[in-house]
């Protein structure tokens, strides 16, 4: 696996995280742009970076029991949905004045770790298929992840700055879940496709 390879893998993995940072900062929120920046980059980078090593170890134990590029479209759809519907479902309460601030803060922690798994789930597919080859994990597993972690931490901080410009309310929270539960479309349809 060349370094043009490598490159293009990391961004090819680094797209959904860039999608769901920015739609999560299209939500109200207590916690600076800088912060929501960090620790966008520190879970997407760091799930990236982690779930290709965990796939590569898996694929090399497990592999002739379970093929995880079976299901992770399926599992990524799943928790972006459940991310995207509570999302639209607190944004409509904060429209009625049920919920001043939907999800509370989209970049806590616990907030983020499901979208954080959902979107790196392919990077876990990636790390098992590396198993079957002559390449050495660590490049790309880190290529992937400090890749991710720019892009995400970038795209936090245009999303905070397009919430701004539009008066950022319930509806905008509506929209960006949408926009996750579509990203999780798109990963089963193309899933689906490829399988």
């Amino acid at each position: 696996m060349g370094i043009i390879e490598i490159i293009l893998i990391s961004l090819g993995v680094s797209v959904d995280a860039a999608a769901v940072s920015v739609s999560g900062a299209l939500c109200p929120g207590k916690y600076s742009r800088r912060r929501c920046a960090f620790n966008a980059a520190l879970f997407f980078g760091g799930f990236q970076f982690f779930m290709p090593l965990a796939g590569f170890y898996i694929a090399a134990k497990l592999s002739v029991w379970l093929d995880i590029r079976q299901i992770d479209h399926y599992l990524a759809f799943l928790l972006l949905l459940i991310v995207g519907g509570k999302m639209i479902r607190e944004g409509v309460e904060s429209g009625t004045g049920k919920n001043s601030c939907p999800l509370g803060e989209f970049f806590s922690f616990g907030n983020l770790f499901l979208p954080a798994v959902a979107t790196s789930l392919d990077a876990l597919a990636i790390g098992g298929s590396i198993a079957f080859t002559q390449v050495d994990i660590w490049l790309p597993a880190s290529a992937m992840g400090i890749t991710t972690a720019v892009i995400s931490g970038v795209c936090v901080v245009f999303g905070k700055f397009l919430a701004k410009r539009l008066n950022c309310s319930g509806k905008l929270t509506v929209i960006a879940g949408a926009v996750i539960i579509m990203i999780g479309v798109k990963i089963l349809i193309t899933g689906l496709l490829n399988g």
